[in-house]
């Protein structure tokens, strides 16, 4: 019994780390900390200072990468979340040292050079990417189990890098419920790109289509929305600043957001730009779905958690922009059925607490197995 289990880990001690600071990232620790609370254990977010001031109700228990953990008599487990190269030291200290149960959160594997490049990344882009994967190298091979976050990034961990350590499953990207009371469609009114510019996540196109609705008067009543901690780029940037005078625009860059920002974007919008040239899983997808909002995707792009006509829609070219304005048209007129069918694929998938059981599990396996997925 799940009781049983839980009884089993009280007063256990449950690290949840990240050591690189992004924003986005911030819903993704504190589900993780929730879901560690709620099997037994005493979580404490063990991150980038910079996390420390999106916590601004003061709800999370911290302790300080490379200091204070004197306190804590045994770790008994240590989740690791994002790459970062002090993970490697972290890994070793955790699992030699204070014993802890690890376990990676292996976001993204690695897919090939040409991959990238065809995806839009530049050589200094492509050689960081590879330094992030030599980086995750040692910490897969050093953890007792790797999760990784879609049937897409499974596959590829399974074909590639199983040899490396062959405990592995998959599990989504886990959220607490963030949107708090009722969500009204009448007051989301954004189409939004939210989140990193990155050559892979086609912003060139999603600011081309903005100009070409805004110049065409397409979509009246729509807004758009750009909301990330990128400085946007030069290029684009010129084409939004000719486009404020619409009144139909709004652009909140260059600095980190706090949460609550975060979920205020989403919950104005009613569809957010996915339409990435190439992903194996999105932190934006389940935040979108959280707050109700659809997704624009790539045809050739989608993964297990899109539904074609139901949590969005998919185009088959992010150039054609009558295609995109067709798409956004349809889900701006029926956006209260998208908002309750997004809602509902969030709870379904995402939501933390439909997924203690499964970490429960990883956490009291003695024999590393590999677990189908």
């Amino acid at each position: 019994m799940l009781d049983d289990d839980i009884q089993k880990h009280t007063r256990m001690n449950a690290l949840i780390i990240s050591l690189k600071f992004n924003p986005g990232h911030f819903s993704h620790l504190t589900a993780n900390y929730r879901l560690f609370s709620e099997i037994g254990f005493i979580p404490y977010l063990y991150v980038h200072p910079g996390f420390r001031s999106m916590d601004q109700n003061n709800e999370y228990r911290y302790k300080t990468p490379g200091a204070g953990l004197k306190d804590l008599t045994t770790i008994d487990a240590a989740v690791f979340w994002f790459p970062s190269l002090r993970n490697i030291y972290e890994v070793i200290r955790m699992r030699f040292l204070r014993g802890a149960k690890v376990i990676y959160i292996y976001h993204e594997p690695f897919d090939s050079v040409r991959n990238y490049y065809d995806s839009g990344f530049r050589l200094k882009k492509i050689l960081k990417i590879c330094l992030i994967h030599f980086v995750n190298i040692p910490v897969i091979m050093l953890s007792h189990h790797i999760v990784l976050p879609s049937r897409k990034a499974a596959a590829l961990y399974r074909d590639r890098y199983a040899v490396l350590n062959s405990s592995y499953s998959m599990i989504p990207l886990l959220f607490d419920d963030e949107a708090g009371g009722t969500l009204l469609p009448v007051y989301k009114t954004s189409f939004s790109y939210i989140g990193t510019i990155a050559a892979d996540h086609a912003f060139d196109r999603f600011t081309g289509f903005v100009a070409h609705a805004i110049e065409n008067r397409l979509l009246p009543g729509v807004e758009f929305l750009v909301a990330t901690r990128n400085t946007i780029p030069g290029p684009e940037k010129k084409v939004f600043l000719s486009l404020l005078a619409s009144g139909r625009l709004t652009i909140l860059e260059g600095r980190p957001l706090m949460n609550d920002e975060i979920n205020q974007c989403y919950s104005r919008s009613f569809l957010v730009w996915n339409a990435y040239n190439r992903s194996m899983q999105s932190g934006v997808l389940p935040k979108a779905y959280m707050f109700g909002a659809a997704v624009i995707c790539r045809r050739g792009n989608t993964n297990e958690f899109f539904t074609e006509n139901r949590t969005g829609i998919s185009v088959e070219d992010t150039g054609n922009f009558e295609e995109i304005a067709k798409a956004a048209g349809i889900i701006w007129e029926e956006k209260e059925s998208y908002l309750r069918q997004s809602r509902e694929t969030f709870l379904d998938t995402y939501y933390y607490k439909n997924h203690s059981r499964r970490f429960l599990d990883l956490l009291q396996r003695k024999h590393e197995k590999k677990e189908q997925s």
